[in-house]
């Protein structure tokens, strides 16, 4: 008896693993943003820079949905960054394509917050797509700064 126990057991994971992938609520992330350019640019675009300007935390919900909520800190006051992107790959050089999240206006101290979310059906279309992925974030004034975000780590479900 404990021989077809063991066995129907194995068979129900094998089961379940065979099952199209659902997305799972995952805990909060938090990364540091980098000036990747300063205003006036000039700067090589490489994701190489300073830290100190804020961060992402980011995570998802039961659906799949992508929560990224944007902290900026010490930037260009009174700024309406328009130019908001999740982006395709984990690095500038990598990048395959771009969604448009939002803005997010700093306030007379250079200091904003927005949160930002993408819904699965949204990431489930191209460039992303269904699977596990590794992209980053690239947030751009009007005056030519960018910060920037990599390693955002999460998995976009099968529809």
């Amino acid at each position: 008896m404990k021989k077809i126990s063991l066995m129907l057991a194995i068979l129900a994971a094998i089961g379940l693993a065979a099952l199209p992938s659902k997305a799972m609520a995952t805990a909060n992330t938090k990364l540091d943003l980098i000036q990747d350019a300063s205003a006036g640019g000039g700067e090589l675009i490489d994701m190489i820079g300073p830290t100190g300007f804020g961060f992402i935390n980011f995570n998802q919900n039961a659906s799949g949905d992508l929560r990224l909520v944007v902290s900026l800190k010490g930037a260009e006051p009174d700024t309406t960054y328009s130019g908001v992107f999740l982006v395709c790959g984990p690095t500038h050089a990598l990048g395959c394509g771009f969604i448009d999240v939002g803005e997010l206006t700093t306030n007379g101290q250079g200091n904003g917050n927005a949160t930002m979310w993408l819904e699965a059906a949204t990431l489930q279309d191209s460039p992303f797509g269904p699977g596990a992925r590794t992209d980053h974030f690239d947030m751009i004034g009007p005056a030519g700064d960018v910060y920037a975000v990599s390693g955002i780590d999460y998995t976009v479900p099968t529809p």
